[in-house]
């Protein structure tokens, strides 16, 4: 109690000074007027005894000093001091603090924007019951070359029984389907998606209203039950409570709403609107197909104090099980775990931590031009700081107060980061291409406040470091000597400036490299071509609704009426229709197939299916390039035919003629396998992405396998959205129930493909650009200062009668020479960290010799313009004007 006593008196004694000065001053004051009463009285006069009272009272602002020193807390007095001291002095130098401010807030506001989506991405938990224990399931077969692969339904089954690890474990599908709700308005598309019964119980989610699903729900016999969003809750019904219980119309069809999830639920992505059971057929447990085909996620909950590495011996253990009961589906067919959360993040985590390593560096970089600044200001002040030192200052308070005015200009420059990283976020969410990002919202929470304090204090220690030791090192007498007569910073400070130069530049060179490999890779992706041509196409997905159209003939009569009425509209070349959309980020399913004749050995794996209509080569312009198309006698009471592609035809049937051979999509053919014949090969189409070599692939025509998910393709004369509204119109007088899924042009689907690449280039070009202004401007200062410390000595020169361009190359060599090191320490870092972006380049090395020449040559290029200015303006001194100053 006696220490809080003492605690609260100073602080009283400091924010109350003025009171405690003024009761001082009246206590001193009585007590020098009571020792003079006293001395009056034994006989002095007045103004001896006052002067001997003084005497024996002593020094009085020594003793005011002592009381204050005990009355408060000294340091933050002090500190208070300095402030105020750091304060005057960057009102004295505004030009100088707000560069200084403006540099900073640029290399924080990047990191808070990067950080704020790596904490959003990669820290943030995940928004389920204890998400630690949560693991994704995945199929591995190096025989097919799957890694982290979907998995097929009954060995799911047999995982969630035979696995005592696991508490519990669901499954979803995820190819996310759409269906069309009616009702009051027009038709909307909703992404819905298919789950286990258990799914959100080992997801520890419960529903807002109403319930989830049960287990019994995963298999078929109850009535059609669905969970659906918030936000589909509030949109579309209002979000009346009434919901639950009712009954609504979905794809023609009758849906009884079990409940609505948390606005805050949002998986497996923020697209899905709607949950609805699996309600897989019980008799589909013994099926071969059930094991065969592999279309599902699950996700595993682990007992409590289980780890990850003894769930996972168990699960090899009836994986090797597995294997051996079931030889013709699951040889070579492992398994593997995963966090959830790592699962989740994927291939995100490292194009975030470049570019959270892009922002370090731009910040360091800010640092190093920050720290140039303080350097020549701490040179301008030398005379100064001698003077001071020499009157008796102490070092220590002298870097104090330099540590004060750095960490005042880094509070200003981070809260001026924050503010520019928090409009950051938001320019990052709408820059970002969708599904890059598997997150909804990057917000500026306490984990980015307390990483931008974090590096906001950090960066005020490492550019005030520097001036800090060079100003507390120096002799008071070397000071004031330099600061008589000359310019002259010292030996030592210019050495400590040419350090942050070459600093500044190798780390600009680094940076500007990783952008430049960026650059480049995304060139070439462009030039890539894509096996059609997208200009003048527009594609429209549409999902038909399967209860009404639950025959192969009600689906092709559907295509065969919007194709005929659409292709009849002004402007419309041709239309088609296809079950893949080409460079939309899949391929369709795949299977083993095998050639007929073929040994046992023969067949081949993972190739792609997809079904088009017959003029579907002619409206994308895919060139067939041996037998023929599609035609309107392709239909199902005809012979079984296939189109293959390019890619197929030349690694299946290398030196074959493919034309009239039979494939069966099966490893093994029997007496079930279909047979069909090829009847042409067409070059090959990037399905996945530009930077995606083509998968071997098997084109059906849609009238022998009609499907109720398809995208219709139109090319047009001229604007190819002009017609979507003809469109609709025709496809809602054919069906009115019918909505669009989505609608795109063909150059928009390239576009997105490249929207990932492009969005990383620019953002590290951005920094790069930066970093690059950033480092010209280190180099001007740094080179524009040692000019003027030289100015004695080039005036010298120039009255001896040396040429003025040999003087402006005194100051350019300096400062080519110190480019020259940069460049040189950054193409070595280069070569060592730039390793790390090869996974995001296309067709282009970390060692590209484009790159690691025309970089450099630009950096130098910058570094030498920078340079020509105070080189310039040192050969143009006035001999005799330099000399008077001196």
């Amino acid at each position: 109690m006696t220490g809080i006593r003492i605690l609260l008196a100073r602080l009283r004694g400091l924010f109350g000074k003025t009171d405690s000065d003024a009761r001082l001053d009246d206590e001193i004051a009585l007590h020098l007027e009571l020792e003079t009463q006293q001395r009056i009285a034994a006989g002095l006069s007045p103004a001896e005894a006052r002067r001997q009272a003084r005497i024996a009272f002593g020094a009085i602002e020594a003793m005011k000093e002592e009381h204050r020193d005990g009355r408060g807390i000294l340091w933050i007095e002090d500190l208070i001091a300095d402030i105020r001291h750091a304060l005057r002095a960057l009102r004295g130098a505004p030009v100088l603090g707000g560069a200084a401010i403006i540099t900073l807030a640029v290399g924080i506001g990047a990191n808070t924007a990067i950080y704020s989506a790596v904490s959003a991405v990669i820290l943030r938990p995940l928004p389920f019951a204890d998400p630690g224990r949560l693991v994704m399931l995945t199929e591995e077969n190096p025989d097919r070359g799957w890694h982290l692969n979907v998995a097929a339904p009954a060995n799911y089954l047999d995982w969630k029984e035979q696995v005592a690890a696991f508490q519990d474990v669901a499954a979803f599908i995820p190819n996310e389907g759409t269906a069309t709700l009616t009702g009051p308005g027009n038709p909307r598309s909703v992404d819905g998606i298919s789950v286990t019964g258990n799914f959100f119980r080992v997801l520890g989610v419960p529903a807002e209203l109403g319930r989830t699903f049960s287990d019994q729900e995963t298999w078929d016999g109850g009535p059609t039950v669905a969970v659906i969003s918030d936000r589909l809750w509030r949109a579309q019904f209002g979000a009346t409570p009434a919901i639950v219980g009712r009954t609504i119309h979905l794809d023609g069809g009758d849906i009884q709403v079990a409940g609505v999830m948390p606005a805050t639920f949002a998986y497996p992505s923020s697209s899905v609107d709607m949950w609805t059971p699996t309600a897989w057929k019980t008799s589909d447990r013994s099926q071969v197909f059930f094991r065969r085909a592999h279309f599902i996620r699950p996700i595993a909950r682990l007992k409590p104090g289980v780890t990850l590495q003894q769930a996972n011996a168990q699960l090899q253990v009836v994986v090797d099980r597995l294997q051996h009961q079931y030889p013709l589906t699951n040889t070579h067919m492992g398994a593997e775990m995963v966090p959830l959360h790592d699962f989740i993040i994927g291939n995100t985590r490292q194009p975030l931590e470049i570019l959270l390593a892009a922002a370090g560096l731009l910040l360091l970089i800010a640092c190093a031009n920050v720290g140039n600044l303080m350097l020549i200001q701490a040179a301008g002040r030398g005379r100064e700081t001698a003077l001071r030192l020499a009157l008796g200052a102490g070092r220590g308070r002298l870097v104090r107060q330099g540590l004060a005015e750095n960490l005042l200009l880094s509070v200003i420059g981070g809260s001026a980061g924050l503010a520019l990283g928090w409009w950051g976020t938001h320019t990052l969410m709408a820059l970002e291409p969708a599904g890059m990002l598997p997150v909804d919202n990057i917000g500026v929470n306490w984990h980015v406040v307390t990483y931008v304090i974090a590096i906001t204090l950090a960066s005020g220690l490492v550019f005030g470091i520097v001036p800090i030791l060079w100003t507390s090192r120096r002799a008071p007498g070397d000071a004031l000597k330099e600061g008589g007569r000359g310019a002259g910073v010292g030996h030592r400070m210019r050495r400590w400036g040419r350090f942050i130069v070459v600093a500044e530049v190798a780390l600009a060179l680094l940076l500007s490299i990783g952008a430049g490999l960026l650059v480049r890779s995304f060139e070439r992706l462009e030039r890539v071509d894509p096996g059609f041509d997208p200009d003048g196409v527009v594609a429209i997905t549409m999902n038909i609704p399967g209860n009404r159209y639950d025959t192969t003939t009600k689906v092709s009569g559907f295509y065969h009426d919007v194709l005929g009425q659409v292709g009849a509209l002004p402007d419309v070349r041709s239309a088609a229709v296809t079950t893949t959309l080409p460079l939309a980020g899949g391929v369709g399913w795949t299977s083993d197939f095998t050639a007929a004749g073929r040994g046992a050995d023969g067949y081949g794996t993972e190739v792609a299916h997809r079904t088009v209509s017959p003029e579907y080569f002619r409206t994308m312009r895919v060139p067939i390039l041996r037998g023929r198309g599609f035609t309107a006698a392709d239909t199902p009471d005809g012979a079984q035919v296939v189109v293959i592609n390019d890619a197929l035809a030349r690694s299946y049937f290398r030196g074959e003629n493919p034309i009239g051979q039979r494939i069966a999509f099966d490893r093994v053919p029997d007496s079930a396998s279909v047979w069909r014949t090829v009847v042409g090969v067409v070059g090959d189409e990037r399905q996945s992405a530009l930077a995606t070599v083509p998968q071997i692939e098997v084109i059906t025509p849609e009238l022998q396998a009609p499907s109720t998910y398809m995208n219709l393709m139109v090319r047009t004369g001229h604007d190819p959205k002009a017609v979507v509204g003809a469109i609709r119109r025709v496809v809602a007088r054919i069906d009115p129930s019918i909505a669009f899924t989505s609608v795109q042009t063909m150059n928009e689907v390239r576009d997105q493909s490249l929207a990932h690449a492009r969005f990383l280039m620019l953002l590290l070009f951005s920094f790069a650009g930066a970093g690059l202004l950033l480092g010209a401007v280190g180099v001007y200062g740094v080179m524009a200062h040692a000019a003027r410390a030289r100015t004695r000595e080039m005036g010298i020169r120039i009255a001896l009668g040396a040429q003025r361009p040999a003087v402006r190359w005194l100051v350019l060599r300096e400062g080519l020479a110190l480019t020259a090191i940069g460049v040189a320490l950054g193409i070595g870092a280069a070569l060592v960290v730039c390793r790390a972006m090869t996974a995001l380049l296309y067709q282009t090395g970390s060692t590209d010799p484009v790159t690691l020449v025309v970089v450099p040559m630009v950096l130098a290029i910058t570094a030498l313009l920078a340079t020509w200015l105070p080189a310039t303006r040192a050969a143009r001194a006035d001999p005799v004007v330099s000399l008077r100053g001196e």
